[in-house]
C-alpha cells in the first residue's frame, strides 16, 4: 500500500469514525430528551386531569363555564352555505378571536368540525381541585406557507371566578401547560422536551440510527487496522 493510498484510509476512517460518534450523540441525546419527556409527561398528569366535555360523544361549540359563556361558530356560514370562511370565537357574547384561512369539515358535528383550529378543554388541578377552561387555538391555517415563520398558537385560560388570561405562543416558547393546552390541535401531539414519545416510528428511527452510527465506528476502526497492519507488512 503505497503511502498516499495509506492516508487516504486513514482519513475515511476518521471521516467514518466521527459519523458514527455524531450519530450515537444525537441518539443519546433524543433518548435522555425522550425520557425526561416520559417523567414530566408523568408528573403532570399526577397534579392534573382534563375532564370531558362530550355530550352523547359530541361537545357543543357553545359552553358557559362559571358565568362565562364561550362560542365557536363559522361567519356566515347559513346564509352563503359555505364549509370555508372565517371561524369566530366568542366570549360573553363579544368576538375575541377571529381565525382566516380555515376550512370547517362537512359532516361533522359540534366541536369536532372546528378541529384543525380550536379545542375546548377543562383542567382541573387534583391537589386544590380548582378547575379552569381552557380555549386553545392554531392561529397558522395548514394551507398557510410557514417557510420560516413559526405555527402560532393561542390560548384562553378561565378560571373559576370567571377571569381571562390570554397567552400566545409558538412551538418554540411554549410553556408547560401550554404544551397539553395545544395537543390534538390539527391531530399533532407535542411534547415539552421532544416531539419523539409521541411520533409513529419514533423508537424504530433511534434503533435505526444507532446500528448506523454502530456500523460507521466498527468501519471506521476496521479501516484504520487495516490501513496500520498493511503499512507494517510492507516495512517488514
Amino acid at each position: 500500500m503505497t503511502t498516499s493510498k495509506k492516508k487516504r484510509f486513514l482519513y475515511l476512517s476518521n471521516f467514518l469514525f466521527v459519523l458514527g460518534l455524531l450519530a450515537i450523540i444525537l441518539v443519546a441525546y433524543f433518548l435522555i430528551q425522550s425520557i425526561r419527556e416520559t417523567f414530566y409527561q408523568n408528573r403532570f398528569e399526577n397534579q392534573y386531569e382534563f375532564i370531558s366535555l362530550e355530550e352523547e360523544g359530541v361537545v357543543d361549540p357553545v359552553q358557559v363555564f362559571h358565568g362565562v359563556k364561550v362560542n365557536t361558530f363559522l361567519q356566515d356560514e347559513e346564509d352563503s352555505g359555505k364549509k370555508s370562511g372565517n371561524i369566530i370565537i366568542e366570549v360573553k357574547d363579544e368576538p375575541e378571536a377571529k381565525l382566516k384561512g380555515f376550512t370547517v369539515q362537512s359532516g361533522q358535528e359540534g366541536m369536532s368540525a372546528f378541529d384543525d383550529a380550536i379545542q375546548y378543554k377543562i383542567m382541573v388541578e387534583n391537589e386544590t381541585g380548582n378547575e379552569s377552561f381552557i380555549v386553545s387555538m392554531r392561529m397558522t391555517p395548514k394551507s398557510e406557507k410557514l417557510s420560516s415563520n413559526p405555527i402560532k398558537y393561542r390560548t384562553y385560560s378561565i378560571n373559576e371566578n370567571g377571569v381571562i388570561s390570554e397567552s400566545n405562543f409558538d412551538l418554540g416558547s411554549k410553556s408547560n401547560l401550554q404544551t397539553q393546552w395545544i395537543r390534538g390541535l390539527s391531530g399533532e401531539k407535542y411534547g415539552y422536551y421532544t416531539n419523539l414519545p409521541y411520533q409513529k416510528g419514533g423508537a424504530i428511527s433511534l434503533l435505526f440510527l444507532t446500528l448506523l452510527g454502530i456500523l460507521f465506528i466498527m468501519s471506521g476502526i476496521w479501516l484504520r487496522r487495516r490501513a496500520l497492519l498493511t503499512g507494517k507488512d510492507k516495512v517488514a
